[in-house]
C-alpha cells in the first residue's frame, strides 16, 4: 500500500468533503446568484460553506472571498492592496515565501514599486526587527507566511500587528499551510488579510479564501459581476465551496487531538531516521514547525535519485514546494 507523505503538496480528499460534494450534486442545480427556489438553495449551500472555513480562523463569514485557490488568494491580497493603497508604493516580505507571493512582488518590482525582502536564519525565522525597520510611511502592505511550506517553520506575525496599523500598512498572513494543523485566529493575529487554500485541508484543489478585514482599504482585481461582496467577480465554486467548508469544519473538530497523534508520530520518524542514516539533518527548527512537517537532507544522495527510488517503493514525497516540481536547483527556502 502506498505511504503518501506530501500533505502539504495536497492532502488528500476528506470523506466528509466527498460527501458534501455528492449531496450537492444530487440536490444542488441552481446558480447562487440566481433568484429562483433553485438558486436560492445553492446561494445558502454557498453561506453555509463560507461560514464554516470563517469558523476555523474565527472570522466572520462576510469578511470570506472564496477564490480559485491559495496561489488566486495570495495574488489577489498583494494586487487588491497594492490598487487600494493610494500613492505608497513599498512592500515589505520575505526571502522564504511560497512562489504565489514572489512571483507578484517581482511584477510590481518590474512596475516601479519598492520591495524589501527580509532574510530569515538558519532555521527559517524572519527577524521581527529587520521587518520594524523597513516599515515607514511609504509601506503599503507587509506579506509573510505564517508556517512555512517547506521546513514548516512558524512565524510570530502577531507582534507586527499593531507596528503595521500604527504606520497605516496592511498586514497580509499566508496562513494556506498552518490552518487546520495548527490554532490560527485572525484576531490574535491582528491582520488585515489572510490566505486560506481548501487542498490543504482535504478539499479539492481548486478552492480557497482571502479574508479581508476591511472592504474600504481593498480593491478587486477582476471586474465583472457583484459576486463575492464586489470582490472577486465570476460565479463562485459552489462544489469547491461546501467541499472546502465540510473539511475545515472537521480540521478544527480534530485539531488538539489530531496535532498530537500527528507530533508523536513525525517526532518518532524522525528518531527512527537519525538512528539509521549517520549525517541526516532536520532543515528547520526542532521546536516551532508544523506538526505534520519534516525537511531533511540526506548525505551523499542526489535528491531525485532518491525520490525516484522511495516512489518505486511507494512512498511519496516531495523535494520542496509542489509549485516548483520539475526545478533542478536547490529550493530557494
Amino acid at each position: 500500500m502506498p505511504i503518501y507523505l506530501d500533505h502539504n503538496a495536497g492532502a488528500p480528499l476528506r470523506a466528509e468533503a466527498a460527501a458534501a460534494i455528492s449531496r450537492l450534486l444530487a440536490d444542488g442545480r441552481g446558480n447562487p446568484s440566481s433568484v429562483h427556489r433553485s438558486g436560492q438553495r445553492s446561494r445558502r449551500s454557498l453561506e453555509a460553506a463560507r461560514a464554516q472555513v470563517a469558523a476555523v480562523v474565527g472570522a466572520e463569514p462576510r469578511q470570506l472571498v472564496f477564490t480559485s485557490g491559495g496561489t488566486e488568494s495570495n495574488n489577489l491580497a498583494v494586487f487588491g492592496a497594492i490598487a487600494a493603497a493610494s500613492r505608497r508604493r513599498k512592500i515589505i516580505s520575505s526571502e522564504i515565501e511560497h512562489s504565489s507571493i514572489l512571483a507578484p512582488l517581482a511584477e510590481l518590482e518590474r512596475r516601479g514599486f519598492d520591495v524589501v525582502r527580509v532574510a530569515s536564519d538558519s532555521d527559517g525565522r524572519i527577524d521581527r526587527e529587520r521587518v520594524l525597520a523597513a516599515l515607514d510611511a511609504e509601506t503599503a502592505l507587509v506579506t509573510l507566511g505564517l508556517a512555512n511550506s517547506e521546513v514548516g517553520t512558524i512565524q510570530d506575525l502577531a507582534s507586527l500587528a499593531s507596528a503595521c496599523r500604527d504606520i497605516g500598512a496592511l498586514l497580509h498572513v499566508d496562513a494556506a499551510q498552518a490552518v487546520g494543523r495548527i490554532a490560527v485566529h485572525v484576531n490574535a493575529l491582528g491582520c488585515n488579510l489572510m490566505t486560506l487554500s481548501g487542498h490543504k485541508l482535504g478539499a479539492p484543489a481548486g478552492i480557497g479564501a482571502l479574508y479581508i478585514r476591511d472592504y474600504a482599504k481593498f480593491a478587486p482585481t477582476v471586474f465583472g459581476g457583484p459576486h463575492e461582496n464586489g470582490m472577486r467577480a465570476g460565479t463562485p465554486n459552489l462544489l469547491g465551496a461546501v467541499a472546502f467548508g465540510a473539511a475545515a469544519e472537521v480540521a478544527m473538530n480534530a485539531m488538539s487531538t489530531e496535532s498530537d497523534r500527528i507530533t508523536s508520530l513525525t517526532a518518532s520518524l524522525l528518531a527512527r531516521l537519525r538512528d539509521a542514516i549517520p549525517g541526516l539533518r532536520l532543515n528547520g527548527p526542532l521546536v516551532g514547525r508544523l506538526p505534520n512537517t519534516i525537511n531533511l537532507t540526506f548525505p551523499g544522495v542526489l535528491g531525485e535519485s532518491m525520490l525516484i527510488a522511495l516512489d518505486l517503493e511507494g512512498v511519496e514525497l516531495s523535494m520542496g514546494s509542489a509549485c516548483a516540481a520539475g526545478a533542478v536547483e536547490p529550493s530557494h527556502v
